[in-house]
């Protein structure tokens, strides 16, 4: 491993420096290319590294408390056996005790005090008896206590085996994240020594930052739509009219995307969270201003001098407005990556489809396919297809955000993002419960499962339905 990684850096070391010999011209766009495509190289790399060290980590602390947990579950299964046989040697005496007091003498508690002699002998008998209720009480009481106790235990111990099984699962998820990494790792330095670049795109753990966040139109004369396919992450969200609207983010241009509709305040505010340029057609007065004073980067496709703002004339207005992120050039791909797992670091229940309603006449559903790893997407019951590539729509991670509404001064359906609530994850044939915090309009929204630990997607698209509760 060692002399891999010294042959590969000697490498890069060797491109570094001559391309740093190379002058540059407008014709040796390649060089630059390849200048960063080494350094992209080496972050992912490096982050690799990183992630590699730390479930190696993890994955020890795991083991020593996989060990621990086996302990402790062998300690409740021996106190347990240890109970269940005390329980059992008591109620074999006691059972004895019974069959040699009222089965062998055949004599019962009444008769032995009828058969007194004289009052001095009733009394000795009444005492007698007395001491033979009280035994027999406190050996029912101790009966019971061992009961109890065994109950308990019982508890304790399936409590145990919940644990260890959640951290043996745990334990195998970061084994085969860290074996993921190590092969892309591996894949990586191997590729190397041929051609840097074209290795580079083929990582998909390593996720570009978004830079444009879109409003697109959902409206059923919108769709099909273009674009979508190639888009990090997918908000979905009601306005007016029981129609649904997207916000989408991209970290890839695509020629063509669209359709594009107007601002709507909640947008707005997950663009911000995001960071990116809000692209939109145009909006009221009162969410125009809201823009400034949030202080959203954003760009109006109405008020736009770009001619990469264009109408489709295939389809009528307002559902055909659309944009070429390729050619619209106000902002440049960012150079800031994510590097995401590709398993989930937890076990949910199986379930393998769903669906999100918004209205009578709006159903999404998503059906997993595990051969793929991915939900193949549907808008009342037929396929989501990306016109512009002829792509299905393809979801890794789906989240339904539980979420307040309310209406504007203008009765528009508004979504009240900042605050918590609960959330439905799906990913990888997997349902999870769990919660959603938001701390401001500016604060990113985390999501994190039932025991409180942040969820960490795994890479590719992404899909939030924010839906009311």
């Amino acid at each position: 491993m060692a002399a891999r990684n010294l042959r590969f850096f000697s490498l890069l070391l060797v491109i570094a420096l001559l391309l740093a010999a190379v002058p540059v011209s407008p014709v040796s766009g390649g060089v630059e290319e390849a200048r960063q495509e080494v350094e992209e190289l080496q972050e992912i790399l490096e982050m690799l590294d990183k992630n590699i060290k730390d479930r190696e980590q993890k994955i020890k602390e795991l083991k020593e408390k996989v060990q621990i947990s086996k302990i402790r579950l062998q300690e409740a299964e021996e106190a347990l056996a240890e109970a269940e046989e005390n329980l059992d040697e008591q109620n074999r005496l006691f059972a004895e005790r019974v069959r040699s007091a009222y089965m062998k003498g055949g004599l019962s508690y009444l008769e032995v005090i009828l058969a007194a002699e004289d009052f001095g002998d009733l009394i000795t008998r009444l005492v007698y008896l007395s001491r033979i209720f009280n035994r027999d009480a406190a050996v029912v009481a101790g009966l019971r206590e061992e009961y109890a106790l065994m109950k308990e235990r019982r508890v304790a111990m399936e409590r145990e085996k919940e644990e260890l099984e959640d951290l043996q699962y745990r334990a195998e998820a970061e084994y085969k994240n860290l074996m993921a990494e190590k092969k892309t790792r591996e894949n990586l330095l191997a590729a190397a020594e041929e051609r840097l670049a074209e290795e580079l795109a083929k990582i998909p753990q390593a996720e570009r930052k978004p830079v444009y966040a879109l409003v697109i139109d959902n409206h059923s004369s919108a769709r099909p739509h273009y674009g979508l396919s190639q888009a990090n992450v997918i908000y979905e969200y009601e306005v007016e009219g029981g129609i649904t609207r997207y916000l989408a983010l991209f970290a890839e241009f695509p020629a063509k995307v669209g359709p594009l509709r107007s601002a709507r305040q909640h947008s707005m505010i997950l663009a911000l969270e995001n960071g990116v340029r809000y692209v939109h057609a145009g909006g009221s007065h009162d969410n125009l201003v809201l823009i400034k004073d949030l202080g959203v980067k954003n760009t109006d496709a109405l008020t736009s001098s770009s001619k990469h703002f264009y109408r489709d004339s295939a389809r009528k207005a307002p559902h055909n407005l659309f944009v070429n992120l390729q050619a619209l050039g106000v902002e440049k791909q960012s150079t800031e990556k994510v590097l995401r797992p590709a398993y989930l670091d937890r076990e949910g229940q199986k379930k393998n489809s769903l669906s999100v309603s918004c209205g009578k006449n709006y159903t999404v559903s998503y059906k997993y396919d595990a051969e793929n790893g991915c939900y193949y997407r549907y808008i009342n019951g037929k396929q989501d297809i990306d016109r512009g590539n002829g792509e299905a729509i393809k979801a890794r991670n789906i989240i339904i955000q539980y979420t307040p509404y309310y209406n504007d001064s203008r009765g528009r359906p508004t979504a009240k993002l900042v605050g918590e609530g609960t959330i439905d994850f799906y990913s990888q044939g997997q349902y999870f419960r769990g919660t959603w915090r938001k701390e401001s309009e500016s604060a990113p929204t985390r999501y994190f499962y039932q025991n409180g630990r942040e969820i960490e997607r795994v890479y590719g698209q992404t899909w939030i339905h924010i839906v009311r509760k």
